[in-house]
């Protein structure tokens, strides 16, 4: 084993000298644990997520496929990026969270993630241990200019890693470009190992290193003590859990539509404020259907977990109904997707209701979409691959490019 020593004044140097890229130690090895996942995808960044079985210091390696050399000794991708704040390298952490920027739209870049454990971490004496290099995965930025992609929406997995696992077994991978979880995929926040075991970890396994894993806030993630750490796991852009992004010929619109009962209900012990923070999405709402991004698509696509529309009999459905519906039907979005029911139905546009077909996904469905220019075809399958339902809904304006 290479053990090293650092001063502070070096540790910049120390990123690229990092020891032997094997286990510290063979009865406690070091180790990435969980990950890495893509998060924040956009037309010129990424951010790359992993976690280490002990603290440590790490970067990113990427580059473009016409870039990419190799060294006998590095393997190294010619690119590298670290996680920095206030002057200072992120350090002696299992949690790894490294933003790449400076991308092009629509390319396809490979990456590697490397951490570097520490010995000892002390003022003027830093000792590192061994270095643990992932293998190599790609990505490609997202691209407003793409005329076809695909991308498929699950809902309510409430930590059900074999019924998921059977659910993306049976996707078909190829075109697709997001995947999008409404909610629930968590019974109660109590404990860290909820998320990988529940459902990151699988997701990993089938596509998470490569393709986006858009993550949407549902009412069961809104509940228990680490509640407020979900955005540690899942962090957005605009670090709020609504907002917009476009992909191709589509926007979309990523809404938190917060708990179902009234915020003075006992079980929340006045520790929720969900109505005001419903009114302030409205009012952003309104702004995004205004935007460029929105003007200039030909499809409009909303996510959220609680469905507007169809059977309603609780606060927080008839409150987001009241506020979302009337903006969402007078700026005529195209599909909107949600869960929260736990079964599938569809809600075709109905007078005095949704101008738009609304699909809710429910535990055991998958639901794609396939892209182009001329309509959306939207597919729902059980999960073991089966069609339930599908329909296309045909483009009612000629979008331009996003950007």
């Amino acid at each position: 084993m290479k053990i090293y020593r650092y001063t502070l004044a070096v540790v910049g140097l120390a990123l690229t000298l990092m020891g032997s890229e094997t286990n510290a130690f063979e009865d406690d090895p070091f180790s990435i644990s969980h990950g890495p996942y893509l998060q924040q995808l956009t037309e010129a960044s990424v951010m790359i997520v992993w976690f280490t079985s002990k603290e440590s210091v790490s970067r990113v390696e990427y580059g473009t496929g016409d870039n990419y050399r190799t060294f006998p000794q590095w393997g190294s991708l010619l690119h590298s990026a670290t996680a920095n704040e206030h002057g200072l390298v992120d350090a002696y952490t299992t949690a790894h969270k490294v933003l790449i920027t400076g991308l092009q739209p629509g390319k396809t870049y490979k990456y590697r993630v490397v951490s570097t454990e520490f010995l000892q971490f002390k003022p003027y004496e830093v000792i590192y241990g061994d270095s643990i290099v992932s293998p190599i995965y790609q990505f490609e930025t997202l691209d407003p200019n793409k005329p076809s992609f695909s991308f498929i929406q699950l809902s309510d997995i409430h930590e059900h890693a074999a019924r998921l696992d059977t659910m993306l077994q049976a996707v078909d991978w190829e075109n697709i470009d997001l995947v999008f979880y409404t909610g629930d995929a968590i019974d109660y926040f109590e404990e860290e190992s909820q998320i990988f075991d529940g459902f990151l970890d699988m997701s990993v396994q089938h596509y998470a290193t490569e393709k986006p894993l858009v993550y949407i806030r549902g009412n069961h993630e809104t509940r228990g003590r680490y509640a407020r750490r979900l955005m540690d796991f899942f962090p957005t852009e605009s670090q709020r859990y609504y907002y917009s992004f476009n992909q191709g010929a589509v926007h979309f619109i990523v809404m938190d539509s917060g708990e179902d009962k009234e915020d003075e209900h006992p079980v929340y012990a006045h520790l929720v404020d969900f109505d005001p923070y419903r009114e302030a999405q409205a009012e952003w709402l309104k702004r995004d259907v205004q935007s460029e991004g929105f003007k200039r698509a030909t499809f409009r696509v909303a996510l959220f977990h609680i469905p507007p529309y169809g059977e309603r009999h609780r606060h927080g459905e008839d409150h987001l109904t009241d506020l979302w519906g009337p903006v969402f039907n007078e700026a005529g979005i195209d599909l909107m997707l949600c869960g929260h029911r736990h079964r599938f139905s569809r809600h075709d546009p109905e007078t005095g209701k949704n101008t738009f077909p609304l699909v809710i996904t429910g535990i055991n469905n998958v639901t794609r979409v396939d892209v182009t220019p001329e309509k959306l075809q939207v597919i729902v399958s059980h999960k073991n691959g089966d069609v339930v339902d599908t329909f296309t809904v045909p483009a009612k304006r000629t979008g331009t490019s996003a950007r």
